[in-house]
């Protein structure tokens, strides 16, 4: 500690001098009033009022402070010496303040120099000390440390702070000396009068050599111009001030001693910077210490009042250079507030993090106790940003925007390339790299840690933030930074750059997609075609932006102007004609899409074979083979010929041909937006050949690569496939489950005409099953009107045909059919393999009663060149046996399960197995009807069907037979006889409605097969599940099955 000073006043702490105690204050003139900022929140906060010395008060706390009127004390309220008021007015001794210093670390031989300093000036000798250090680095700390011993030794302690919005407030540091010294008022006054703030003089009132009057023509001034008044003071009566002030302090220093300090002198105004250096050479000789902290080294203060400061600050004096606090040193400030522990696992991370920055650690240890947790690594957050922002606006502009452009350029800084974004010389930029080092913001031209970068970008001003990022962008690209760096710094910065930035957008957008990641791609291509001015280029880019939107929202893609608009001139170039033809495909417009075919395959750069069989293909899959091929299918190109095979092999059925075909085709293509299609088509041509499984395995992989690639539209649109394909197994409930996970991946506005494929199928799924109500739910989706110009379309009719056969709609099924074979016959795709509307229509004449009608559909049917498959003709040969006589059915039936177990769907299978285990009832085999009953539950089971229907007499139901009522609940089924005393029970009427029942007919049908009324039947029901204790049909003993011959023997005994 500072002893107390020989010759200090013998007063009570706090009091004033004799001289001044009763003195009035300084009268408040107008410019005093302008200086003081009376009613002007630049120069206090609300609550604050002035009095006489300097002192202001608090209106809230009560506390008085001996601090300077200036805007800089306001912005820094750690340089105050507070002490509160006691009752009376007095203020209480210096060492009960109301902030406790912070405890010095790493600065004790620091704080000793001052201290000697002092002692030296305690015997008469005075002395300059200059603090210098990097910014943020103690410097203010160390003065408040050495400013507190010296309040308790009764020197008289002047404090002053320059700071950097003041600068250019003439003599506003001195004007802080001369309000805290025990000057005379009349001296004071003429102090406050002679500071000039340039924002706040009055017009004119001016120093003449930095403003002067504009004189017009000839000399005379402009009659527009007021005539300007007089400066207040002149340079001459300034400096007799400064002189009068200084000469005032010395004599103070004759009775005690006098400590000015005075803090960040690199901030300092020149006139005071003038007056201080009068100052010294004027009270050298006294008991005067004058202690100075500045940034030695800050390199954005360059200015007039640099030689001044250099001669304020030079020899003879003693120089203390603070250093950024050591690994050691961190880990004692840590300890003090986080424990030994703590600093002992953190500390590196502390300095590694800070650079020794005692303020950034302090900032550091304030988040670490907010996220309250012990055990984790250091915490940086809100108290660190503030902390980062604070360093950099306490001093010039340069910095702050020097620290932005290190963030904007990342990795890449370097002074060169900051210099160039800033339009600042590289030398000024290196120096200034080295002083944001010196702070602890930078490692080798780094930011220690993201989020001090992070917080720099933040403060920017969103326009401002907008044109660096523009700029950043431009300069990159010109030093050959790689696109994707470009590209993200011109998303980040969310304006439109120019024509220069289509180039590395496009280029950035292609490798995004190479790296599965279309949203981002879709983004800069975006971004890119704002920044278009050539109409052909801008096409181009709709055009590959319409393939990056594809994988996410395919709707999105074909709905972009450019591309609706595409025969228009100019339109998109050769090379981005493909494009425009896919999209104007998948749009599901045929004349367009005509159009469009036209004009690629006319211009004068036709597609090369593999694009050109790309688009036939997706044609091919949307609109079936409809077109004339482009090349035969014996063509030397292969892909040529895979394109014409799958074409033409529908028409006339070669086997072997397609399944060829379709290998080559999806063992040649990588799944991406331009061979989808010909992927799709490559699996319906497997089905096409009872390829099922094969046609699984190939789907199922590139499901899983969708999704590895992140790929929502691709993976929609093979779920589509997928559950086309679990239908044609016989496994609805899959096929369904397939179904709704393709319509969920994306929106209904999102498939367009496609949403057609996977809703047919889950409509025909929900039938299967019966559920019928939520079939009729899905088909509330109403397709755009051009689905209808697709297969998909065809496929919808289908569907919706076989729902309304289902639930007795025979006319509304009979409308769907026709219309579907209408469209495919005028389409030129009557091919069977696509949809079999002739067998489809040959049901609803079955119903109808029409059996010679549906019999010549059906034969017309098989008769047909691309009736290929299994499957098909399975159906068919069941359709066919249905409508022939008695002796056609078991050998037709026999052939149908041959062909239906070859194909690999067990629920057709299952049905053709329950048509002819009715037939050998009816032939009088029941042994064999009994096992082949078996064979078709257990095929069904195996489908996946018994979850929603339990007994397979449910399911062997004809296609389309509505499920009769359910049975009302009764009595649970007592034990009884054995079946057969049971079945004695029975009339031979309740027999036959009972064998009926159990073979799974409704009541119309049994009422139609005995020629009675459905009400009969279901009286004769109700007695039969009385007699034999059952609750329904569901639970008829398995012994009526053989019942039929016996019942027809005994009739004819009668």
């Amino acid at each position: 500690m500072i002893r107390p000073a020989r010759n200090a006043d013998r007063r009570a702490p706090g009091r004033e001098p004799e001289g001044r105690r009763n003195d009035p204050p300084p009268p408040f003139t107008p410019r005093l009033a302008q200086r003081l900022g009376k009613g002007d929140r630049r120069y206090g906060p609300p609550g604050v009022t002035f009095g006489s010395a300097g002192i202001e008060q608090h209106l809230d706390t009560g506390v008085m402070c001996e601090r300077p009127f200036e805007l800089g004390s306001f912005a820094r309220p750690a340089l105050d010496v507070c002490r509160p008021v006691r009752p009376g007015g007095r203020r209480s001794p210096p060492h009960g303040g109301c902030r406790e210093m912070a405890t010095l670390v790493e600065r004790e031989d620091a704080l000793a120099t001052l201290r000697n300093a002092y002692e030296e000036c305690e015997g008469g000798r005075g002395r300059t000390v200059v603090v210098s250090g990097p910014p943020a680095g103690g410097r203010s700390e160390l003065l408040h440390a050495f400013c507190d011993d010296v309040l308790g030794s009764g020197a008289l302690l002047l404090m002053a702070a320059g700071s950097r919005p003041e600068r250019a407030v003439r003599l506003g540091v001195f004007s802080q000396l001369a309000h805290n010294a025990p000057l005379p008022p009349d001296l004071v006054r003429r102090v406050a009068e002679a500071v000039v703030d340039p924002a706040f003089a009055p017009e004119g009132a001016r120093e003449p050599e930095r403003a002067g009057r504009v004189e017009g023509a000839g000399g005379a001034r402009r009659p527009e111009e007021p005539e300007a008044s007089a400066p207040a003071f002149s340079r001459r009566s300034e400096t007799a001030l400064i002189r009068e002030a200084c000469e005032a302090l010395r004599k103070l220093a004759e009775r005690r001693t006098v400590v000015i300090a005075v803090d960040d002198l690199h901030f300092v105004d020149e006139e005071s910077l003038r007056a201080l250096l009068y100052l010294r050479r004027c009270v050298r000789p006294a008991r005067t210490l004058l202690l100075f902290t500045e940034w030695a080294d800050a390199w954005c203060a360059r200015s007039a009042s640099s030689a001044l400061r250099a001669e304020l600050t030079g020899p003879p004096y003693r120089r203390i250079r603070l250093a950024p606090l050591t690994r050691d040193g961190v880990a004692r400030l840590v300890a003090r507030s986080l424990g030994p522990a703590r600093a002992a696992r953190c500390a590196a991370t502390y300095h590694r993090l800070t650079g020794g920055n005692p303020t950034l650690v302090r900032a550091l240890i304030e988040d670490d106790t907010a996220a309250g947790d012990p055990g984790g690594p250091p915490a940086v957050g809100e108290a660190f940003d503030r902390a980062v922002l604070a360093c950099l606006h306490r001093w010039d502009p340069a910095p702050a925007g020097l620290a932005r452009g290190v963030a904007l350029l990342g990795p890449r800084a370097c002074a060169r390339l900051v210099g160039e974004l800033l339009d600042s010389p590289p030398d000024l930029v290196t120096r200034g790299l080295e002083a944001l080092g010196e702070a602890g913001l930078l490692e080798a031209g780094r930011f220690r840690h993201p989020a001090v970068a992070e917080a720099v970008l933040k403060d920017l001003d969103p326009a401002e933030a907008s044109r660096l990022r523009t700029r950043t962008a431009e300069l990159l690209y010109h030093h050959g930074v790689v696109a994707e760096e470009v590209a993200d710094h011109l998303l980040a910065g969310g304006g439109v750059p120019g024509p220069w930035a289509v180039g590395p957008l496009r280029e950035a957008a292609r490798r995004a997609l190479a790296a599965d990641d279309a949203r981002l791609a879709a983004e800069r291509l975006d971004l890119a075609r704002r920044s278009c001015r050539d109409a052909r280029e801008h096409a181009s880019v709709t055009a590959e932006l319409a393939m990056a939107r594809w994988r996410t929202n395919p709707s999105a893609a074909i709905r972009l102007t450019p591309l609706r608009d595409a025969l228009s001139h100019p339109g998109p170039s050769d090379r981005d004609m493909p494009v425009v033809v896919r999209n104007l495909l998948w749009r599901g417009d045929h004349g367009e899409a005509e159009k469009a075919l036209a004009l690629l395959y006319g211009g004068h750069g036709r597609p090369d074979a593999q694009t050109a069989a790309e688009i036939d293909l997706t044609y091919q899959w949307i609109y079936g083979p409809r077109r004339a091929a482009t090349a035969r299918p014996d063509a030397a190109d292969p892909w040529t010929r895979a394109a014409a095979v799958l074409g033409a092999r529908l028409h006339a059925w070669r086997r072997d041909e397609l399944v060829e075909s379709a290998w080559h085709l999806l063992r040649g293509s990588r799944l991406s937006e331009t061979s989808l299609g010909v992927l799709a088509t490559g699996l319906v041509a497997l089905t096409y050949a009872d390829e099922l499984d094969c046609a699984v395995a190939w789907c199922d992989s590139l499901v899983a690569e969708a999704v590895r690639r992140r790929a929502p539209a691709w993976r929609a649109l093979l779920g589509g496939v997928r559950a086309d394909l679990a239908l044609r197994q016989g496994d609805p409930v899959a096929a369904g489950a397939y179904a709704r996970t393709a319509l969920d991946l994306a929106r209904a506005q999102s498939w367009g005409v496609l949403i057609g494929y996977p809703l047919s199928t889950l409509v025909l799924a929900a039938t299967a099953t019966g559920a019928y109500d939520e079939a009729y739910a899905e088909l509330e989706q109403t397709p755009p009107d051009h689905t209808f110009e697709t297969v998909f379309g065809l496929r919808y009719l289908h569907a919706r045909g076989h729902l309304h056969l289902a639930t007795d709609r025979v006319l509304a099924a009979y409308t769907d059919f026709t219309r579907c074979g209408d469209l495919m016959r005028e389409w030129g795709v009557d091919i069977p393999a696509l949809v079999p509307w002739r067998g489809d229509l040959a049901r609803v004449q079955l119903r109808l009663g029409n059996r010679e009608a549906a019999r010549d559909l059906v034969t017309a049917q098989l008769a047909r060149p691309g009736a290929i498959g299994a499957r098909l003709r399975g159906v068919s040969r069941r359709i066919l046996a249905e409508s022939g006589g008695r002796g056609e059915r078991l050998p037709l039936l026999r052939d149908a399960v041959a062909d239906l177990r070859a194909s690999g769907d067990r629920l057709e299978l299952a049905r053709a197995l329950a048509d002819l285990s009715r037939a050998h009832h009816e032939a009088g085999d029941p042994g064999r009807a009994r096992r082949t009953a078996l064979a078709a539950a257990e095929e069904a089971r195996a489908g996946g069907v018994t979850v929603s229907t339990p007994d397979f007499l449910d399911l062997v139901r004809e296609p389309g037979a509505r499920p009769g009522p359910p049975a009302r609940p009764g009595p649970p089924a007592r034990p009884g006889p054995p079946d057969g005393d049971r079945l004695a029970a029975l009339s031979d009427a309740e027999l036959r409605v009972a064998a009926q029942a159990a073979l799974g007919y409704t009541n119309r049908e049994i009422g139609t097969r005995l020629h009675i009324t459905p009400s009969t039947v279901e009286q004769h029901l109700t007695r039969v599940y009385r007699k034999l204790c059952v609750g329904g049909r569901r639970h008829l003993p398995a012994a009526l099955l053989p019942v039929l011959p016996e019942a027809a023997e005994r009739r004819q005994a009668v």
